[in-house]
């Protein structure tokens, strides 16, 4: 087995282990033998378990934006409120179908937030989830770069929100919440063509 394989075996582990028992009761001994490796091996490629665990997020939020690709085509379809929620429906199934994830992902942004170490790696991935969502808007609404960013971190931030109420409360009103999102966005884009024809 090469280092690499090593390596990945251990981050496959840590994600299992993080998903089923989360930070705090996360080890790394049952992270090495959920890899089947020695202990002393996780310090050699991981200095701390913080800086384990961001990559683990690193790893799964590329998985994660990756999944996206080929999901959105609209095709030469008109943009409509319709649309829109079709298209918002991908993330808002995450937080259902995911909740472990979203949860582990929750875990991961406070390490960012506390590890010196770890926040550029939290940095590095909110980039690229809000380049990821900011290559789609600019896709399929036409905006330029610069209007497609802002608005990328915008969206991406409601949607982390919603998802985070829905994991936390059962009870939220997580559907309505995202058919006025869908609202929002729609109206948003009537006023942006609106202006552009103009």
């Amino acid at each position: 087995m090469t280092d690499a394989d090593k390596r990945d075996r251990i981050i496959a582990a840590a994600y299992d282990v993080l998903s089923e028992k989360g930070y705090d009761k996360a080890s790394t001994k049952e992270i090495a033998s959920t890899a089947g490796v020695a202990q002393g091996l996780i310090n050699y490629y991981f200095p701390s378990k913080d800086l384990l665990f961001a990559e683990v997020f690193r790893r799964e939020t590329k998985k994660y934006c990756e999944s996206f690709d080929g999901l959105i085509d609209v095709g030469d379809k008109p943009i409509t409120l319709e649309l829109i929620a079709n298209i918002l429906e991908i993330p808002k199934s995450r937080a259902l179908e995911e909740p472990d994830w979203f949860r582990l992902r929750y875990e991961l942004f406070a390490i960012g937030l506390r590890n010196e170490a770890a926040r550029e790696t939290l940095k590095e991935m909110l980039a690229t989830k809000r380049k990821h969502i900011s290559d789609t808007v600019g896709d399929i609404a036409g905006l330029p770069r610069e209007q497609a960013d802002i608005f990328s971190s915008l969206l991406y931030s409601l949607i982390e929100g919603l998802g985070l109420q829905k994991v936390a409360d059962p009870d939220f009103k997580y559907d309505e919440a995202y058919a006025m999102l869908a609202e929002l966005v729609g109206a948003y884009y009537e006023k942006i063509s609106a202006k552009r024809e103009t």
